[in-house]
């Protein structure tokens, strides 16, 4: 009698183990989650696909502080990554990914004292970038760069003197 009480009860619990089992896996190739882990969201929109958020501001033009923030800054080799770039600041700012040499300090890139490109530094080696026009105060816009190799990168207000004003942050692609 002890042991016919157990049959219900272990073939309820098989059954709901397969319901949640059945509820948590998904056959669909793009689906959309958000985790978080150690304060940084990374939200994932299909396989390979990383959404990093940059917050580009300034509290007072070129005569305050300005920044330029990545969530997250790391993501793994071969990812779609799409750029949501926010303006929060006063002033125009843009976005621009650019891959570093081996060894380059994002600290320490060389600003264009003459010509054309005065007060920036080089895009030599842009990778992607919010584009033209430079956004506005409170706009927002996407870039989006594919199939990133493993890797130091920065990104970068190129906006004259910007980018000596600390509008920059470095972006690591990590092996696969």
């Amino acid at each position: 009698m002890f042991r016919n009480r157990f049959i219900p009860i272990t073939a309820a619990l098989v059954l709901g183990v397969s319901l949640i089992a059945g509820c948590s896996s998904s056959t669909k190739s793009s689906s959309s989650s958000t985790t978080s882990g150690g304060g940084v969201a990374v939200t994932t929109a299909a396989a390979g696909t990383v959404t990093v958020n940059v917050t580009v501001s300034d509290t007072k033009g070129l005569d305050g502080p300005m920044t330029l923030t990545l969530s997250p800054n790391t993501v793994p080799a071969g990812s779609t990554v799409n750029f949501v770039v926010k303006n929060t600041g006063t002033i125009e700012h843009e976005a621009v990914l650019l891959k570093l040499d081996a060894g380059q300090d994002p600290a320490k890139l060389t600003v264009e004292t003459s010509g054309a490109d005065i007060d920036k530094v080089s895009e030599d080696n842009n990778i992607a970038e919010t584009g033209d026009p430079n956004l506005a105060p409170g706009e927002s816009r996407t870039f989006t760069a594919s199939d990133l190799a493993a890797g130091n990168y920065i990104v970068v207000c190129n906006i004259a003197k910007h980018y000596a004003m600390g509008m920059w942050a470095p972006f690591t692609v990590t092996p696969a």
